[in-house]
């Protein structure tokens, strides 16, 4: 109906209608994170936090179309998603603000989400992306991204400066970079 508020706007006065908004986004959101970390509890997390945040902040959302409305939404999920990179772990704040608990999800669950996000076809095109790296490059970001590791430590590992650790993990991100982005951004109203 035309010129009826957003649920997202709606939930503002009445929070009960936040739950639509959360029905009609949640799936797409949850692909959104499990194609981009390839990890289905990372992706739980994260979703939980976004719509934490998202439900927190909902007297501030100014829109008045379900478009605008999940635009707010993915602003939400690509800082989130940014500070889980930068962080290496999720943020929950919100959710804990909020008294909320993240979903317990069975192995039919995992497999469930796995299979939407396509998980199945994209770790093996992932791991022959990173095949494609000089070996140098392949092992300071195994290392970096998959392991974890501080740049400190990576050097020890490898008997190299830091310097070279972080050169060789920043040409190693920027060659996969591009041919990580088209394998992992399908489906979602982002990019």
């Amino acid at each position: 109906m035309a010129g009826e508020p957003t649920a997202l706007r709606r939930s503002a006065r009445d929070p009960s209608a936040f739950g639509d908004f959360y029905r009609a986004e949640s799936e797409a959101l949850l692909v959104f994170f499990a194609r981009r970390t390839l990890d289905t509890q990372i992706a739980l997390d994260l979703t939980a936090e976004t719509f934490a945040q998202a439900f927190a902040g909902r007297a501030r959302f100014r829109g008045r179309t379900d478009e605008e409305a999940r635009g707010y939404l993915y602003a939400i999920a690509h800082r989130m998603l940014a500070r889980y990179w930068r962080r290496g772990r999720v943020e929950r704040r919100a959710v804990e603000r909020l008294g909320l608990r993240v979903p317990h999800v069975t192995e039919d669950d995992h497999a469930a989400i796995d299979e939407r996000a396509g998980l199945d076809r994209l770790r093996p095109a992932i791991r022959e992306q990173l095949r494609r790296l000089s070996h140098e490059q392949q092992e300071a970001v195994v290392l970096r991204v998959v392991e974890e590791l501080p740049y400190e430590e990576i050097a020890l590992r490898l008997r190299i400066p830091e310097d070279a650790v972080r050169a060789r993990v920043s040409r190693g991100l920027r060659a996969l970079g591009p041919r990580l982005r088209a394998l992992t951004v399908e489906g979602g109203p982002d990019d």
